[in-house]
């Protein structure tokens, strides 16, 4: 195909006429026509993934710039407590522990109290088998 549009062209060039007839060179032209259509498109596309690119880049610098700020929000928060010590971080950190800790222990002794219940009724049936 390669050398048939390459010979083609060289008749065009030379001005002779189509060695088939008329029909390889409209071929010929609409094969040209196709290829600056297409390289038209490549350029447009390529332009417009610069652009994409270039709006990707700002959004990340604004996420990066987002994550900045509440890296030092938390940093503040963590250095220094607030004068009513209800926004330090470290106090809501340990006050959550500490209520996690109390309904933890809550159950354990529920379930402490319901394994013993048990036991002692095991160990009724148990002495009733036995005697």
């Amino acid at each position: 195909m390669k050398l048939r549009v390459d010979g083609l062209e060289a008749c065009d060039r030379l001005g002779d006429a189509a060695p088939g007839g008329g029909g390889e060179l409209a071929l010929l032209r609409e094969i040209n026509d196709r290829t600056k259509r297409l390289e038209t498109q490549l350029a447009a596309m390529k332009a417009e993934t610069a652009t994409a690119r270039t709006e990707t880049i700002e959004q990340f610098a604004a996420v990066d710039l987002e994550i900045a700020a509440i890296r030092r929000e938390i940093n503040t928060h963590f250095a220094t407590p607030a004068a009513d010590d209800e926004d330090y971080i470290p106090t809501l950190i340990a006050d959550e522990f500490a209520s996690v800790r109390a309904e933890i222990a809550q159950e354990f002794n529920a379930m402490r109290s319901e394994v013993l219940d048990l036991g002692i009724k095991l160990d009724r049936v148990l002495k009733q088998d036995y005697m």
